[in-house]
């Protein structure tokens, strides 16, 4: 193999393995936020959630398979100096390649995780000392809010500025709703994708995709607990227009409030009532495994591509080995 087509071979798998990863992000930000609203809630979540982990996967190794093959010219084209040693191109290949994507990781999660963790630190300290009642506390604040805390055990807070416009049935609709966010973790649904934006930001347009698909989620499966989908409209819109219209005069005691990862009054309020009026929809099961099939298929390609890019580095390497040697010899 010389060396027109080795560089060939290099740029094509570079680009298989980096670029491709950046063309369907940004097909999938396009377009999924659309195209999971066709399906029921639960589907859409797993769906925006895979198709998200696996197009960053395939972005970091395809960053890895970059890295190579920008530092080509630096490794390929220079002279091996005395005592490179175990420093041979093949083998900082394989550093860069699963180095880079590590990195890129980890830089991912710290301030993801980091924000979760401020959250809840600060939900505990609000509420640590206080004694919930099966798992729900009541909060004496005007304004109408409800939401949950993530943890072991999870907590849902209601404040009694939202009780009090709802009706008894209405208020076991929005505690239905909370207590779907903790047992269906729709947190750690909202995390991971907002973790994947911070390695590929085409992703971006995912997270309220995420987060409004498990605020359906939770509708679906409060309206099936308390058995009436027209109550459980009638309790979101109502939670939702109660918080609107006091959103502009927050009390002292709301600002202190800890920011919550899910709340049952935000989202498109109208657009949640509009769905639990109509029969839930399809389970939409061809689209979600469609999107195992991506979510696998993209990082096995940009990890073929990846490896692929390292192969040619050892090739590289040993063709460089073979020339130094016999000046060596003299």
């Amino acid at each position: 193999m010389n060396w027109e087509t080795l560089n060939w071979f290099g740029v094509s798998c570079w680009l298989l393995a980096a670029v491709l990863p950046w063309a369907v992000a940004a097909i999938v930000g396009l377009a999924a936020p659309d195209l999971v609203r066709r399906v029921h809630p639960a589907t859409a979540t797993w769906s925006l959630t895979l198709v998200a982990l696996g197009v960053a996967t395939a972005t970091a190794i395809g960053a890895g398979a970059a890295a190579v093959a920008l530092l080509r010219p630096l490794l390929w084209e220079a002279p091996l100096p005395d005592g490179y040693g175990l420093h041979t191109p093949g083998r900082v290949a394989v550093v860069l390649l699963v180095g880079l994507p590590l990195l890129a990781a980890a830089a991912a999660v710290v301030p993801v995780a980091w924000s979760a963790v401020r959250d809840l630190l600060a939900a505990k300290d609000t509420w640590g000392r206080a004694r919930p009642v099966d798992g729900v506390l009541i909060v004496d604040d005007p304004d109408p809010e409800a939401y949950a805390v993530p943890g072991r055990p999870g907590l849902v807070v209601m404040h009694t500025g939202l009780l009090e416009v709802l009706a008894p049935g209405e208020q076991e609709v929005v505690l239905a709703h909370e207590r779907s966010h903790l047992r269906r973790r729709h947190y750690a649904h909202v995390l991971l994708v907002r973790v994947t934006t911070w390695l590929n930001p085409l992703l971006r347009p995912l997270v309220a995709s995420v987060t409004e698909q498990v605020e359906r989620w939770a509708d679906e499966d409060a309206a099936r607990e308390v058995g009436d989908r027209t109550v459980a409209a009638r309790a979101i819109a109502k939670a939702a227009l109660a918080r609107s219209a006091v959103r502009s005069g927050r009390s002292p005691v709301v600002r202190r409030t800890p920011q919550p990862v899910l709340r049952a009054t935000t989202g498109d309020a109208t657009a949640r009532a509009t769905a639990l009026m109509t029969p839930p929809l399809p389970a939409g099961r061809p689209l979600l495994a469609l999107v195992i099939v991506l979510a696998l298929a993209l990082p096995i390609h940009s990890g073929w591509g990846a490896r692929a890019v390292e192969s040619l580095y050892r090739s590289a390497c040993a063709q460089i080995s073979e020339q130094v040697r016999p000046d060596d010899g003299r």
